[in-house]
């Protein structure tokens, strides 16, 4: 294990990197992230992991620090790698709490919402249950552990202190940023199209029944058979977040041999 008293200063240079990378990853992460994990927890966390990486992990020799501003560069990079790991699979929640809000207007359910401890807003009640529901999901499938693998294959492409800086990470991360609408897309897509139906056909009845109220009566029908499509749609919704998990943990790795100094 890690031993602070007879490992030498480099040592202890990249101990203090490798925990500013981890520091990142915790900042946003799912799961890690959340206001409901005490900051100590998080806090310790971050320093057994770094530890262990520290240990584990076979590291190149980093540059060697000549001024404190090259040190204050070094550790900016460090926090940022750790940011975007876990900012790309924080995108798949993102997506999720995107097709909650289409769902729950679809529904009729727009001033229903509740507080977000989050975003420090408010979010739909359906919004706030697929994002439950996801994460009771992500931790079934492991996907903490795959956070934490992400991390340390980082390792391999980006050795500490050796992050480069010319290359285009920055249109990669806008790019996986598409991925919020297409997984917000799919998740919906369910509920819309059925609800999309369920106004066809009520608008056709309207046109048989000019006397009949459709407001009044297609509003419990929505809310129903919208209710009745969530539930029924519940298995899908685990097939395409597992799914999703692989594609951005597949997309970090791209990242990674772009991101890593040549």
């Amino acid at each position: 294990m890690f031993d602070f008293i007879s490992y030498g200063t480099e040592t202890l240079q990249i101990f203090m990197l490798v925990l500013l990378r981890a520091s990142g990853l915790f900042l946003i992460a799912p799961v890690f992230s959340h206001q409901s994990v005490p900051k100590i927890i998080r806090v310790g966390l971050v320093i057994i992991l770094a530890g262990i990486i520290v240990s584990a992990v076979k590291h190149p020799y980093i540059p060697e620090i000549t001024s404190l501003w090259q040190l204050a560069g070094l550790a900016v990079k460090e926090i940022l790698v750790g940011f975007v790991i876990g900012l790309t699979f924080r995108l798949l929640f993102m997506g999720i709490k995107t097709g909650g809000a289409i769902i729950g207007y679809q529904l009729g359910f727009a001033m229903v919402s509740l507080p977000d401890v989050d975003s420090s807003g408010e979010v739909s009640v359906i919004a706030r249950f697929w994002v439950l529901l996801a994460t009771l999901i992500f931790l079934a499938i492991n996907g903490h552990h795959i956070i934490i693998t992400s991390l340390i294959e980082s390792y391999q492409a980006i050795p500490v202190g050796r992050v480069a800086t010319d290359t285009p990470v920055g249109e990669m991360i806008l790019r996986y940023s598409g991925y919020v609408f297409i997984i917000a897309v799919k998740v919906a897509a369910p509920i819309t199209v059925t609800l999309f139906l369920v106004d066809v056909s009520l608008g056709t009845i309207a046109k048989m029944i000019p006397t009949m109220n459709v407001f009044f009566v297609g509003f419990p029908i929505k809310i129903a058979v919208g209710l009745a499509v969530l539930a029924m749609s519940l298995p899908l919704f685990a097939y395409l977040l597992k799914n999703f998990v692989q594609v951005l943990d597949g997309e970090l790795r791209v990242l990674y041999t772009v991101w890593g100094e040549v």
